[in-house]
């Protein structure tokens, strides 16, 4: 096995670790009617360990179609889309570089995966990530309430279909509609914020005393 395909193997099961924890933590929420459906999209779609090569270059790619195009909160949501997308695979790539470093394999189990999330000694970072996160949920839900982003979706996802961008319209358009069925996003959001916070603070508080309470030092 060449070094390339050690990483790709290494990299696709800390996302499926990293998912089934996700689906683990917010079992109950995707259990609520309201939330079915973005939950499906969120905890699989957003952040399953499928081949998303399309997605990542794909989104980019649209997001120059966009600008001009639709709707300007639209190109602006795509492009937090954008940033959230890169930032989670670079924190992705660094864990595994980290598990290739202290020989850590696809049978990684929940104390080898929190040593290796605190040994990235990122708090900061990772504290962004997740504000970052109630930022996209927060900006597509109110875009997805607006006449005007669902006529542009419309008009774009045709035209992407033509440009040979239809599947990552579709990706979007799915991520829209299940927004749109939700009356209040607050729950959700809120819901993921806190939980995410207190996984990640105790992770830090396993061996570093009290957890650092710093979660809006980079909300921006």
């Amino acid at each position: 096995m060449t070094e390339q395909h050690n990483f790709d193997e290494l990299k696709r099961a800390l996302q499926t670790f990293q998912q089934n924890r996700l689906n683990s933590t917010y079992l109950d929420l995707k259990a609520k009617p309201e939330y079915s459906q973005i939950g499906e999209f969120f905890f699989n779609r957003l952040y399953g360990p499928e081949d998303f090569s399309f997605r990542d270059a794909g989104i980019k790619k649209l997001h120059s179609v966009l600008s001009g195009s639709v709707y300007k909160g639209m190109a602006s949501a795509v492009s937090m889309v954008i940033e959230l997308h890169e930032l989670s695979d670079s924190l992705d790539n660094r864990m595994v570089e980290k598990m290739i470093e202290n020989r850590v394999g696809t049978d990684m189990n929940m104390e080898q995966y929190q040593e290796i999330y605190r040994r990235l000694d990122n708090y900061d970072e990772r504290i962004y990530q997740i504000n970052l996160v109630t930022r996209v949920n927060r900006a597509f839900h109110r875009l997805s309430k607006m006449w005007v982003v669902g006529l542009s979706l419309k008009t774009v996802r045709t035209a992407a279909h033509v440009l040979g961008m239809g599947k990552i319209m579709d990706f979007i358009h799915e991520g829209y509609v299940g927004f749109r069925k939700i009356v209040n996003i607050d729950e959700f959001v809120d819901t993921i914020k806190y939980r995410e916070l207190a996984w990640h603070n105790e992770i830090w508080s396993l061996t570093a005393g009290e957890p650092r309470m710093n979660a809006n030092k980079r909300e921006y």
